[in-house]
C-alpha cells in the first residue's frame, strides 16, 4: 500500500486539482439554494463542524498512521505545578510532562532552587502512586540530600547523581525508559532534573589535552541527542528539566550577531547550541531583581523576575516577581502577597489590609502567621489571589474566543 501511495503522489497533477476546485466553486456559487456566506465568530466556528467532517479527519489520520507511518501528537498529558501560583499561571499550568523544559539565568537567580521545588511538588502529587520516579543529576556537585530535603524533596529523600557527563545524562534517560518499560509504568509520570547544561562536559572534552580540538563538540552531540530524547520523554512521560546559564554574547567585527530569541536579556545567550532553543517546550529566564529586607519579611531572601521566553501552553514573555528564602525556597504565600500589592488588591503601608477585607489590618511581618491561623483571612486572601490571577494574567493574555 505504501508503494501505491508513493506512485500516486508522483502522478498528482496540480493543474487538474486546481481546475476541479474552481469548477466545484462555480457550481456551488450558482446554486439557488446557496445563501450569501457570512463570517462567523471564532466561538461559533469551533462548534459548527459536523460529524461528517470529524469522521473525515479521523479517517485521514488512520490512513496516514497505517500507510505513511505518521502519528498525530497525543498532546501534553499533564503538567507538574511549580507550587507558585503566578508562575504556574504564566506557564499554562506548570512544567510539561513528556517534554524538555529549560530554566536559564545568571548564577544566584534561583534556577536550581525552583527546579528542585518542582521535583518536591511532583513527589507531593505522585509520591503515593507506585511507579513515580524523580531524580536530580548534579554536574556541579553543589547539591546535597539535606539541601533537597530543605526544599521539600522528602518523599522519598534522594541522593543527587554526581560525576555527570553529557553521555551519562542520556544514558540515565535511556535507562529510565528501559526500566519503566520493564516495570510497565510508562504511563506514570517521572521527572529528571539536569543541573546544569553549561557545567556538564562530554567525556571527550574531559580527556582532551587541547581544548581547541573540542570546541563545538558538545553542541554537535546535543544536536543529535536532544531531539531523540525529547521524543523518548514524550513516549515515556518524563518531565526533563534542564538548568542552564546565561553568557555574554560576543560581538566580533562591525555588526552584532542576530538574536534568535529576541526577548532574552539583552547581550545574553545560553551555551549548548540552538538545538536547546528549538526543542524547549518551556524556556524560562530568571534574574535577580532585589534582595529582601529581613526586618520586613522575617527572613533573608531574594526577589527574582521570571518569564517564559518560549512557551507552548500560554502566551510568552509575561514577567512576574517571585519571592524566595535562601533556606526554604520560593514562597507561594509571599509571592502572592507581593502580587496582590502590585495589583492594588492589597493595601500596604504601616498597616496593611485586603481590599476585600478592609476591617482586618496587620503588619507585613505578621501576614503569614495571620494566613496560617485565621481561616477567614485565609479564605479572603486565596479568593483575592484567584481573582487577581484571572483578571491580570489569564484574561489579559489568554482571552476567550469571541
Amino acid at each position: 500500500m505504501a508503494k501505491e501511495v508513493d506512485e500516486n503522489i508522483e502522478n498528482i497533477d496540480p493543474d487538474e486539482i486546481l481546475k476541479s476546485v474552481e469548477l466545484n466553486f462555480e457550481e456551488e456559487r450558482n446554486e439557488d439554494t446557496v445563501d450569501v456566506v457570512k463570517p462567523i465568530g471564532k466561538k461559533r466556528a469551533a462548534v459548527v463542524v459536523d460529524d461528517e467532517t470529524k469522521a473525515l479527519y479521523s479517517e485521514f489520520s488512520s490512513f496516514l498512521e497505517d500507510n505513511v507511518d505518521m502519528k498525530a501528537d497525543s498532546g501534553i498529558k499533564s503538567v507538574i505545578p511549580t507550587g507558585i501560583d503566578i508562575v504556574d499561571a504564566i506557564l499554562g499550568g506548570g512544567i510539561a510532562i513528556g517534554a524538555l523544559d529549560i530554566i536559564v539565568g545568571q548564577p544566584g537567580s534561583g534556577k536550581s532552587m525552583l527546579a528542585i521545588q518542582v521535583l518536591a511538588k511532583a513527589q507531593e502529587i505522585y509520591g503515593n502512586q507506585p511507579g513515580f520516579i524523580g531524580h536530580f543529576l548534579d554536574s556541579e556537585e553543589a547539591t546535597t540530600t539535606i539541601r533537597l530535603s530543605n526544599l521539600g524533596v522528602r518523599n522519598p529523600l534522594i541522593k543527587p547523581y554526581s560525576d555527570i557527563t553529557v553521555e551519562k545524562v542520556f544514558k540515565f534517560l535511556e535507562g529510565l525508559c528501559l526500566f519503566k518499560e520493564q516495570k510497565k509504568i510508562t504511563h506514570i509520570p517521572s521527572i529528571v532534573i539536569w543541573d546544569s547544561i553549561a557545567n556538564t562536559l562530554s567525556e571527550k572534552e574531559r580527556e582532551a589535552a587541547d581544548v581547541n580540538s573540542v570546541i563545538g563538540y558538545k553542541a554537535r552531540m546535543l544536536s543529535i541527542l536532544i531531539p531523540k530524547y525529547v521524543a523518548r520523554c514524550a513516549q515515556y512521560n518524563i518531565a526533563f528539566i534542564a538548568v542552564n546559564q546565561l553568557r555574554d554574547v560576543l560581538n566580533i567585527g562591525m555588526f552584532a550577531p542576530a538574536k534568535d530569541l529576541k526577548f532574552m536579556s539583552n547581550s545574553k545567550d545560553m551555551p549548548g547550541g540552538t538545538v536547546l532553543k528549538y526543542n524547549a517546550f518551556h524556556l524560562m529566564e530568571m534574574k535577580v531583581k532585589s534582595v529582601l529586607a529581613p526586618e520586613k519579611y522575617g527572613f533573608d531572601g531574594v526577589v527574582a523576575k521570571v518569564k517564559c521566553v518560549k512557551n507552548k501552553l500560554f502566551a510568552p514573555n509575561i514577567e512576574v516577581d517571585i519571592i524566595g528564602s535562601f533556606q526554604t525556597g520560593f514562597s507561594n504565600f509571599w509571592t502572592n502577597y507581593n502580587f496582590l500589592g502590585d495589583n492594588k488588591a492589597l493595601k500596604t503601608g504601616a498597616w496593611n489590609y485586603l481590599v476585600n477585607m478592609p476591617e482586618k489590618k496587620f503588619r507585613t511581618k505578621d501576614a503569614e502567621t495571620l494566613y496560617l491561623e485565621d481561616g477567614d483571612f485565609k479564605s479572603h486572601f486565596d479568593k483575592a489571589v484567584k481573582e487577581t490571577i484571572q483578571s491580570e494574567i489569564i484574561d489579559k493574555y489568554n482571552p476567550s474566543l469571541d
